[in-house]
């Protein structure tokens, strides 16, 4: 093996090293942004679903979060539907071992779609935020959360859960 591919072997070799030495606790949140609930031929559902934990000196807390959305077709143009066309729910899951448990959850919130505004900007429906309390509601372990996004489409709801991802909670 020359020396150039030695090189990029070992560093590679430390990368990987370095990366595992990170405490899990260092990642703060993670998020799903707009993922697909219902994607059906006049109507896209989509919804966020994030989980964040408190580490000191960051930006950041015990805070779950779910946002619906509603499209149409394909999934592209934003629809403008009235207020109680839309609904957004959440729940904390822990790991307990072999199964995920539901450690905190929040209730149906109702609004409409379309309108301009959170952090990020652009159209945007009812959403979900829940200080679950971090490590004290449940415990150390592996946390997620699973936003509820449905949108009634004059006839039934439509929607599901987003997954946010899963992070380590102390």
């Amino acid at each position: 093996m020359n020396h150039f591919r030695l090189t990029i072997l070992l560093y590679g070799i430390v990368a990987f090293f370095v990366a595992a030495a990170i405490p899990k606790s260092a990642l703060a949140w993670t998020w799903t942004y707009k993922g697909i609930a219902y994607n059906g031929p006049s109507l896209c559902v989509k919804g966020d679903a994030g989980i964040d934990h408190y580490i000191p000196g960051a930006l950041d807390g015990n805070l779950a979060y779910a946002t619906t959305y509603a499209f149409g077709n394909a999934c592209n143009a934003a629809l403008y539907l009235p207020n109680g066309w839309a609904a957004s729910r959440l729940d904390v899951y822990k790991y307990a071992g072999n199964t995920w448990v539901v450690c905190r959850r929040t209730d149906w919130q109702y609004g409409g779609t379309g309108r301009t505004g959170g952090e990020l900007g652009g159209p945007t429906g009812p959403s979900s935020l829940l200080n679950y309390g971090g490590s004290y509601s449940c415990g150390t372990g592996w946390y997620g959360t699973m936003g509820y996004a449905y949108v009634w489409d004059g006839s039934q709801w439509r929607g599901g859960g987003v997954w946010s991802g899963y992070e380590w909670v102390e």
